[in-house]
């Protein structure tokens, strides 16, 4: 005897529950690109938004794969609106026919007006009083240095510059190189709604102390009333640095000088040139100088130049009288021998005469 059991509604359970799932709504959120519908060759068009929100609801299955998809777009409409203010609303298209949906925002504003392009030249604004003391910035370099603007007629006539405003470290004393953003400024300095092409530029400022290469002179500071000294330095060119100013005021040279009020023999000192040229200049390669100084008595020849001048004077002086005393004698008896011959002769011609 053979026994059938059958299980009524088993299979039928199976497809009906395969069947709910299928049929089970839910919902999702996307945020999905807005596009425009409008000639963008000759209107610039501001005010709406890049993306927009939109809630989907349906079958579960259908649901997932559109959230995966994402084939369907939402756009606005404007071919047939002219210049100026509008409120529209956005529209999709490509949805499943069995889902419904919200977007939100339902409605943008929207400004349409004549599209104007215009190049600018690039301004460079910076703090120069970030920059170390005693540094200056060199030429600036931008790449590009012009850029392309393009937006509604009236707000790129409203444009007084185009500028990058790069924020410099405060004491900075290196070149400055990086990308900044490009603004566009009305002559009250705030920005314009326009688009830039580039919207960066590569800016450059090369930030270096000034210098030049001078010859010195060793110079001496202090007196001695017994000694002179002389001064001696393998380096004879140093590079000062400073402000243009500063090495403006000194010529080829710069005077070094040198302390020897206590220098009682011969010496080397090494001279701090920041100290020894004080507010002359900033910096200075190499920092220090090795003086060789070489002391020499002077008051022992002082002495004896003395001297001799006076031993000089002297014999000159008695070399003088001599000759004046002989001088005189041999005249005064060359003068009475000769008045005593000519009287003894006037005395016998007189005699003969008589």
């Amino acid at each position: 005897m053979f026994l059938t059991v059958s299980s009524p509604g088993v299979g039928s359970t199976r497809d009906s529950n395969q069947s709910n799932t299928s049929t089970v709504n839910t919902k999702t959120t996307l945020t999905v690109p807005l596009q425009i519908q409008a000639n963008t060759n000759d209107y610039y068009i501001t005010g709406y938004p890049d993306s927009v929100k939109i809630t989907i609801e349906g079958p579960s299955a259908l649901v997932t794969a559109t959230k995966n998809t994402q084939n369907f777009n939402l756009y606005l409409n404007l071919k047939k609106l002219s210049t100026g203010q509008h409120r529209v609303q956005i529209k999709e298209t490509g949805l499943n026919s069995e889902l419904t949906y919200t977007i939100k925002p339902k409605y943008v504003d929207v400004n349409i007006q004549k599209r104007k392009t215009k190049t600018f030249a690039v301004d460079v604004d910076y703090t120069k009083s970030a920059l170390a003391s005693g540094y200056e910035a060199g030429k600036i370099t931008l790449s590009p240095e012009t850029v392309s603007v393009t937006g509604a007629a009236s707000e790129v006539n409203k444009i007084e510059k185009v500028v990058v405003k790069p924020i410099l470290p405060k004491g900075i004393k290196t070149t400055f190189d990086q990308e900044v953003l490009v603004q566009a400024l009305d002559k009250n300095g705030k920005t314009v709604n326009v688009t830039l092409d580039p919207q960066t530029v590569h800016v450059k400022i090369p930030i270096s102390m000034p210098s030049k290469e001078v010859s010195i002179n060793l110079t001496q500071k202090g007196n001695s009333t017994n000694s002179n000294f002389s001064f001696e330095s393998d380096v004879k060119t140093i590079r000062i640095y400073g402000t243009q100013d500063q090495l403006d005021a000194i010529d080829d040279s710069i005077d070094v000088p040198v302390d020897i009020s206590d220098v009682t023999q011969d010496t080397k000192k090494t001279i701090n040139l920041a100290d020894a040229l004080g507010s002359q200049v900033t910096l200075t390669d190499p920092e220090t100088l090795d003086v060789n100084i070489n002391v020499s008595s002077n008051g022992g020849s002082g002495a004896s130049t003395s001297v001799n001048n006076n031993s000089n004077s002297t014999n000159t002086n008695s070399n003088n009288n001599n000759g004046s005393s002989n001088t005189n004698t041999s005249s005064d008896d060359d003068s009475s021998s000769s008045n005593n011959s000519d009287s003894n002769n006037n005395n016998n011609n007189n005699n003969d005469g008589k």
